[in-house]
């Protein structure tokens, strides 16, 4: 093989290889997204997308006491006009998260915001990891953080850290305009295209950040310069599913 061959070989070796590399690392374990504990970003300011949902979450304060935040913190950032307003099943909103880098053990550290939740009877890891915090954790990472709980033992009123997955932007992304990386669970009806368009950003940035492997009910991070202004439904829409209701 001729040298200017082999240089090209190399080359694209080296470029699949790390393309390879970086959606691998770009993907979490069950337990969630390391990060670097020097990373000097850390702590900040990030935002979960979170779905209103029936029996228990359909109003911005049992929300905001699941969260620790409170109603106005939810319905400013969600393009609500009253904290106190109603809401609809699946109507979305902006949750916000205090990110941290949160060292396990010496050899992991995780990159979550704990929310403590007191346990109430029929409460396992799962169920408040998928229907209460909608895949917004794992019950693996759950169990990660609470080494001293044992899951099937658990007491009405034992409290929990339920740890959030949240990334904070590195400097590069700083640099690039990146204020925000959203929590944001891909739902089985999403592809990149529809998320990236709630959200006014690039299919390709999506990429950058999550890799391509993206699964149902992973959790990604969406980079934004800023929110999007969430779309809600009229006063009229909220009036008549009530009365549906």
């Amino acid at each position: 093989m001729r040298p200017a061959s082999r240089l090209v070989s190399s080359l694209f070796f080296f470029l699949s290889y790390s393309n390879i590399l970086h959606h691998l690392q770009a993907q979490p374990s069950t337990q969630g997204f390391t990060c670097p504990a020097n990373q000097r970003s850390f702590p900040c300011q990030t935002y979960a997308f979170y779905r209103a949902s029936a029996p228990n979450f359909l109003d911005l304060a049992s929300i905001g006491d699941l969260f620790s935040v409170s109603r106005l913190m939810i319905s400013k950032p969600s393009n609500i006009s009253s904290p106190t307003s109603p809401l609809i099943p699946n109507q979305p909103l902006f949750v916000p998260l205090s990110c941290s880098c949160n060292t396990i053990n010496i050899s992991t550290s995780i990159s979550s915001a704990n929310i403590t939740y007191t346990i109430k009877e029929g409460n396992t890891f799962y169920i408040v990891s998928t229907k209460y915090f909608q895949n917004l954790t794992t019950y693996q990472s759950v169990e990660l953080f609470n080494p001293t709980l044992i899951p099937e033992l658990l007491d009405i009123g034992v409290e929990v850290i339920f740890p959030i997955f949240c990334k904070c932007p590195h400097q590069t992304q700083l640099q690039n305009k990146v204020n925000y990386l959203v929590s944001y669970v891909f739902q089985p009806s999403d592809n990149l295209s529809s998320v990236a368009s709630t959200f006014g950003v690039e299919t390709q940035s999506i990429v950058d950040v999550n890799g391509n492997n993206i699964q149902p009910y992973d959790t990604i991070f969406v980079p934004v310069y800023q929110l999007p202004q969430l779309a809600q439904p009229t006063d009229r829409a909220l009036k008549v599913n009530r009365i549906g209701t």
